[in-house]
């Protein structure tokens, strides 16, 4: 049995032959024996499918590292927790506890760090990344679970987590929406546009935009139950949230018409979801209008909203570059270091693709951050 052929029996056990695209997209990703993100294969970096802006240098993590250590202290947080959502290989969470230990010895030494990460490859690789770390640790299998057990007051953080949860597709038809659905044909998986189901139908009445035909756009129903297990899970603090996305009006826009759906296959990057099944990274913009509305809901108060690039610069990114005589830039760490904070800061690249949004949780209003 493989995927595939789990993915085509359930096809055909559903009366329609055919399942909702959300349906196909978690099975595709978080199957638990063949789901891309359980699998333990290597993901991210040279030998992944693609890269992120952790793995380009660890200048990265030490300057969210910065962030959080201002955040603690401006929050008066003496003992804190830093939790990470699907940390990948721990190696994010490793870099920033180097920099809160050199930098903050007194709170890294009252520290606690929780790893929240579905896959049981992942958590073992985190566990090594962070054996050489004497601050007290603890992990869990799903938001929900650690929501359920426990409530912490710090920081929760994630980078690049949103944007893998799966997505409904709706398309408008000259009669109304449609929404993407997935069948089979000579052996391969389709889609074909069908009925709206009943738990995305409510979204789509409530949008409040004019949009054309032939205009897809993707919807993530699970925002809502995640922002509110955040706000369970946090008693006081801060959620820092770095993703591909948009705000509402600019993701829903004419310039978008084929939607947001992205693949990684082998730092191949293409829009055919229905091939590689299992094997490779599917993606969509997050809806950040969609995160900051179901945060305030849940208590989460909007800080800021701001590019990556910038969030980064408020946090002191251009203060770690290194002065240097060097001129070999395949052996020197300081051109490396240099080279990478250019790639994070680049309105081209990461430094204009991401997002960043901060909320707060019984904060004071007035509480004077960097980065705000």
């Amino acid at each position: 049995m493989d995927l595939n052929t789990l993915i085509r029996e359930e096809i055909q056990k559903q009366p329609e032959k055919a399942i909702p695209f959300s349906r196909y997209m978690e099975l595709a990703l978080y199957h638990p024996s063949f789901g891309y993100y359980m699998s333990d294969k290597p993901k991210v970096g040279k030998e992944g499918d693609f890269y992120t802006s952790a793995s380009v240098h660890p200048v990265f993590a030490e300057t969210l590292a910065d962030a959080v250590i201002d955040m603690c202290r401006a929050g008066n947080m003496p003992a804190p927790t830093l939790v990470e959502i699907g940390g990948g290989t721990g190696a994010q969470c490793r870099h920033m506890l180097d920099r809160i230990r050199d930098a903050a010895p007194e709170l890294y030494e009252t520290l606690t760090v929780m790893m929240i990460e579905a896959s049981p490859y992942h958590r073992e690789v985190q566990r090594e990344a962070l054996q050489e770390h004497e601050v007290s640790k603890q992990w869990f299998s799903s938001l929900e679970e650690a929501a359920e057990q426990v409530r912490i007051e710090g920081v929760i953080l994630s980078n690049e987590w949103l944007d893998a949860f799966p997505v409904h597709i709706a398309e408008k038809a000259k009669g109304g929406w449609q929404e993407v659905w997935v069948t089979e044909r000579g052996g391969e998986f389709v889609e074909v546009c069908r009925k709206v189901t009943p738990e995305l139908a409510p979204y789509l009445e409530a949008l409040n935009r004019k949009l054309p035909v032939g205009m897809r756009i993707e919807v993530n129903l699970e925002l809502e139950k995640a922002a509110q297990d955040v706000s369970r899970l946090l008693k006081k603090g801060f959620v820092v949230t770095i993703d591909y996305g948009d705000l509402q009006e600019e993701l829903y826009h004419q310039s978008r018409k084929q939607g947001t759906l992205m693949c990684y296959y082998r730092h191949v990057a293409h829009d055919n979801p229905y091939i590689h099944t299992g094997e490779q990274d599917i993606t969509a913009h997050v809806n950040f209008s969609d995160w900051s509305r179901y945060g305030e809901q849940a208590g989460l108060r909007e800080w800021a909203y701001m590019r990556q690039d910038r969030f980064l610069m408020r946090n002191g990114l251009l203060e770690k570059a290194v002065s240097h005589m060097d001129t070999d830039p395949f052996r020197s760490p300081a051109m490396k270091r240099n080279r990478a904070i250019q790639q994070l800061i680049d309105p081209a690249g990461l430094g204009g693709k991401f997002r960043v949004m901060v909320q707060a949780k019984e904060i004071d209003e007035q509480t004077i951050l960097r980065f705000r």
